[in-house]
């Protein structure tokens, strides 16, 4: 496989694509710091692109999965906030009813 792309594109699908480049730490000193790598992810970002995903979401993602991370996500599983408290020894809020019938959280 050449390591030579024939591909034409447009100034504003290149912002796109450094836009990608950037979001994911790929910039001018990890460039010369890794070549090889940073090569590997604008030959597969612009493939990817070529071949109709445009949406820089969509490349973000792509680029990550080819390099083996997975996105996060933002929020804990329920899970795992109540194994973490457990390891910690936090304890749980407790809802105790009032013979009124209103909610006070202690702990």
């Amino acid at each position: 496989m050449s390591s030579n792309l024939n591909i034409s594109v447009r100034t504003s699908d290149l912002a796109v694509l450094q836009g990608v480049l950037d979001d994911a730490g790929y910039d001018s000193t990890s460039s010369l710091a890794d070549p090889k790598y940073y090569n590997i992810a604008v030959k597969l970002l612009f493939h990817l692109y070529n071949d109709g995903m445009t949406s820089p979401a969509a490349l973000s993602i792509e680029l990550s999965r080819h390099f083996g991370k997975t996105p996060l996500s933002s929020k804990s599983s329920a899970e795992f906030e109540k194994n973490r408290k457990l390891i910690q020894g936090i304890r749980s809020a407790v809802v105790v009813k009032s013979p009124t019938g209103a909610s006070t959280d202690t702990w």
